[in-house]
């Protein structure tokens, strides 16, 4: 069997890397012989050739071989040339990270390339070594070698191999690298999603899968163009993809996963995703089975929430809270059934912790027990899921089934403190549900602004010495529920007060607590409250026989990150990458503020009303008998806006925070 490596050659008419060329042999006038590893390096050019960049990856390739069973052995090779001194220190350790369970890798070779001569770099230094985890302690590890010193204009070359799979761990049980511990849950199938981009320029970058000609692959290019190239021969179908002088690709903040923005190739040998849904029931449904003492408890929960008797979406309400409030998030090793095989309900329900796979997995049993349809689902919290049937998944949810066949959507690891059944920070997610019949790909549905509300109320008043006392009123739901929530559930009793205080802080460094009061922590059958007052001495400045201020609740709404963070932000003109804020918002502030007598504010300022697709902003100052009363009104109407949006969104951004910004005059009378 040929070589994967010589595989490549004969699909991109790429020479073996580290070949060297015999510059005796005859070629035809115009024609090069095949670069060596000092020649690409040499060619590669300088940090004035890639806009500084510190180093440069000068050709990336991955060769996979994929046996019957679905096995995967991988050659890879990379090669780097270090541009800048940063660039040096970024590559002077060299690191590997692999799952045990699941994956094997062996560092064959690694070279320093310096000017005409390869220093090879010994192996036997690599370090096996936990890798650092949290939340989740599954065993990772990584490989790590120190690389002895580096200059600029070298080199790196790197040979691994790499055998098993990336996802799913099922069986501690073999402690040898032998192929039947990497054979992947569904055997004899195999995916992979391929990022064609990196922080970083890259020269050349090139994909080879070579498997059984039997196996049928659904692949698909996104996100921009590659080059392609498929090969067959009597036992074997070879597929390359690749790409040539990609530039760098300088993440934007409040941007989409990487995966949705960078150029890729998503690919699957699965038959479809009712397939795979089948799958994914077969292989969890026995994890669901409901114990006596599982059935007590869900009887106790009902009967205590007064519900016994009452819907299913009564008793749904109240079982997935109990799970998100009393089932831990932390993933420890429990030996076979890790992956997308979920822990037994019985297993979890002793040790109340597991990660999202076993949160949903004792919801499901705990709906069973209540005499519920309820199954498992994936998802991709945070980016999209593409149309070919691969494993795009990073989260476990459940799926309910209503009278009517269709399915409602619960998520106890995002709800705890939260009175949604399904976070909106997951709105527009695709999911697909564990079933016997099989489901295909679906997806949740759009949830608006008003979904996602904090409605803002201000009532205060301005003394003769120009203090201010006030009290701000919040009501939170969807989102803001759980973030109002948030304040008093990540701190302690005796922090509380000094939190709020900086919470304050927005409208004015001399801001004083006078007292507060709150909605029921776990109360998920109301929206989150707060009353919070407050003075702040000198707030207003005595200008010229008047008062001169600025609103406090647009001051505290526009510059802070818990209520409305997106218009404090300075937005550039222009904007590569897509705008993602995992959600939709809408604040609705009001506020009355009492003069001194005899005071008014004339003509008070109104901002442009900006109504885009993307977003919305209209802020109003009106004098009334009551007071100067200003109200502002901010949406974002989609959790991700398109660059087709961004201007229309950053022109309703830029009038909010420009209007946050006005100062009030009030005089005697209400004189110009």
């Amino acid at each position: 069997m040929k070589t994967l490596t010589c595989i490549m050659v004969l699909l991109v008419t790429a020479a073996c890397v580290t070949a060297q060329a015999d510059k005796s042999l005859s070629l035809p006038p115009g024609d090069s012989p095949p670069p060596t590893v000092f020649d690409r390096i040499k060619d590669a050019g300088d940090a004035k050739k890639f806009d500084s960049a510190a180093y440069v990856i000068v050709y990336d390739s991955t060769a996979n071989r994929v046996n019957e069973q679905g096995v995967t052995y991988t050659n890879g090779y990379i090669l780097y040339k270090l541009l800048t001194e940063e660039g040096c220190r970024n590559r002077s350790v060299l690191t590997w990270r692999y799952e045990p369970l699941s994956s094997y890798v062996d560092v064959r070779e690694v070279n320093i390339i310096r000017g005409a001569e390869a220093i090879p770099v010994a192996i036997e230094n690599v370090k096996d070594v936990p890798a650092p985890q949290w939340g989740i302690y599954w065993g990772d590890r990584l490989k790590v070698l120190q690389l002895p010193r580096l200059q600029v204009g070298d080199g790196i070359e790197i040979k691994v191999f790499r055998k098993g799979y990336s996802y799913a761990l099922l069986d501690a049980s073999t402690a040898e690298p032998d192929d039947e511990r990497y054979i992947p849950p569904m055997p004899g199938e195999y995916f992979d999603i391929v990022l064609f981009e990196a922080t970083v320029p890259i020269v050349k970058k090139i994909y080879v899968l070579q498997m059984p000609s039997e196996k049928r692959l659904h692949s698909q290019i996104y996100n921009g163009p590659m080059y392609s190239r498929t090969a067959y021969s009597a036992d074997t179908t070879t597929y390359a993809w690749w790409i040539e002088d990609v530039g760098a690709w300088d993440p934007q903040r409040y941007r989409p996963s990487s995966s949705d923005i960078v150029t890729k190739v998503v690919l699957a040998t699965v038959e479809s995703w009712e397939a795979k849904s089948r799958w994914f029931f077969d292989v969890n449904e026995k994890q669901f089975a409901v114990t006596d003492a599982i059935k007590a408890k869900v009887d106790e929960i009902l009967t205590d929430a007064g519900v016994a008797d009452g819907t299913e979406e009564e008793k749904a309400f109240e079982l997935v809270h109990w799970v998100a409030q009393n089932i831990r998030y932390s993933g420890q090793t429990m030996g076979e059934g890790e992956g997308y095989t979920l822990h037994s309900g019985a297993m979890i329900f002793e040790q109340r912790s597991g990660v999202c796979k076993d949160i949903a997995g004792m919801l499901i049993t705990m709906m069973r027990a209540a005499g519920m349809d309820s199954y498992g689902a994936m998802t991709m919290a945070g980016s999209r899921i593409e149309t070919v049937p691969a494993d795009q998944f990073n989260h476990c949810v459940v799926a309910l089934r209503e009278k009517d066949g269709s399915f409602e959507m619960y998520d106890p690891t995002w709800v705890p403190f939260n009175k949604d059944i399904w976070s909106r920070y997951e709105t527009e997610q695709h999911f697909l549900i564990g079933t016997p019949e099989g489901e295909g790909l679906s997806r949740i549905t759009y949830s608006p602004a008003v979904e996602s509300s904090v409605k803002i109320t201000n009532s205060g008043r301005i003394l003769a010495d120009g203090t201010f006392e006030g009290t701000l009123e919040m009501h939170g739901n969807g989102t803001m529920d759980s973030r109002l929530r948030g304040i008093l559930r990540r701190r302690h009793r005796s922090e509380l007060e000094n939190y709020l205080t900086e919470f304050l802080h927005y409208i004015s460094d001399r801001v004083e607590l006078k007292g507060y009061e709150h909605g029921g922590l776990l109360d998920f059958k109301n929206d989150m409250w707060w009353q919070i007052s407050y003075r702040i001495p000198q707030y207003a400045l005595p200008v010229d026989d008047g008062y001169e201020f600025k609103s406090p609740l647009m001051q505290l709404t526009i510059k802070s990150g818990t209520l409305f963070s997106k218009a404090n932000y300075d937005w550039p003109e222009k904007r590569r990458d897509d705008v993602f804020f995992y959600t939709t918002q809408l604040v609705d502030g009001t506020e009355t503020i009492k003069l001194p007598d005899g005071y008014k504010v004339a003509e008070p300022k109104k901002s442009k009303e900006i109504d885009e697709t993307y977003a919305y902003f209209k802020g109003e100052g009106e004098m009334t008998r009551k007071g100067l009363v200003v109200k502002q009104r901010a949406e974002v109407k989609r959790r991700q806006i398109p660059q087709e949006g961004y201007e229309g969104f950053r022109k309703a951004m830029k009038e909010a925070k420009e209007y946050a910004g006005t100062l009030f005059r009030a005089e005697k009378g209400g004189a110009k």
